[in-house]
């Protein structure tokens, strides 16, 4: 994977994301782009993704909005198929602010998270570590359990690792989906239904685009689903409008729902 973003500044946020991979013994290899060059946690930043070799599987990407399509542009040269964006600055603030849509373009690429940090993977640890989270985290005070979440909030995700952590419930899995950009809770439900280590998945929703579709996957399942909706008083839709683009539905009908 490639962590794109990063310099040796200890309050870089990309760096972080660096730090807890290494924190949580991701296991694979990991490379570092950044504006200048420099030395992070015994790996070299390169300053262009042309002195990346082939064969990177996924970008975390964290650097201002506007650079954003050019550099999926250049992870697109190097046939890098997954990109986490965790940058702000799109939709969420503004319609003329930074857009990136996958149409006309010649690259085959998914993208997710699009403004709030957290993407994790804990059940398979010690083969896997891929937590690319940008607030430090500590290992040691994570517990491994059966519930994998969705969560449209990076910071409501670690509020819920934490309460599950210290409930000694635990955590499979979290992805925050952030304004959904591209892939949504809907496919990443049907991930979690097929993955054989959760159990329980827990959804916080701040907004609902297809609700049908988001009913027809839950039904197909014996798992338990547990749906948080937020953004339902005036001042939390003001909120959740500026955090991630989330417009209010109709209580009435998630209700019925």
């Amino acid at each position: 994977m490639v962590v794109i973003g990063v310099s040796e500044n200890p309050n870089n946020l990309a760096r972080i994301i660096v730090q807890n991979l290494f924190e949580f013994q991701f296991n694979g290899e990991i490379f570092l782009v950044g504006k200048k060059e420099g030395i992070l946690f015994g790996r070299g930043i390169c300053t262009s993704m042309e002195d990346l070799r082939e064969g990177i599987d996924v970008a975390v990407i964290l650097t201002p909005a506007h650079t954003v399509p050019g550099v999926l542009e250049s992870c697109g040269r190097k046939k890098i198929r997954w990109a986490i964006i965790e940058s702000g600055g799109f939709s969420e603030y503004s319609a003329g602010r930074c857009r990136i849509g996958k149409r006309g373009s010649p690259y085959r690429q998914e993208m997710g998270n699009s403004n709030c940090g957290t993407e994790w993977n804990r059940d398979k640890q010690f083969e896997n570590g891929f937590v690319v989270a940008f607030p430090p985290l500590n290992r040691k005070a994570v517990r491994k359990g059966k519930v994998s979440l969705l969560v449209q909030s990076g910071g409501v995700s670690l509020t819920y690792l934490n309460l599950l952590s210290s409930a000694s419930v635990g955590i499979s899995k979290i992805v925050s989906m952030g304004n959904k950009l591209d892939l949504n809770e809907i496919d990443y439900l049907r991930y979690f239904i097929q993955d054989p280590q959760t159990e329980i998945i827990g959804i916080y929703l701040e907004s609902i685009q297809r609700g049908r579709d988001l009913l027809e996957v839950a039904r197909s399942t014996s798992k338990p689903i547990i749906l948080h909706k937020a953004n339902i008083g005036e001042a939390s839709r003001e909120i959740a409008k500026l955090h991630t683009a989330a417009l209010a539905n109709d209580d009435k009908i998630v209700d019925a729902a």
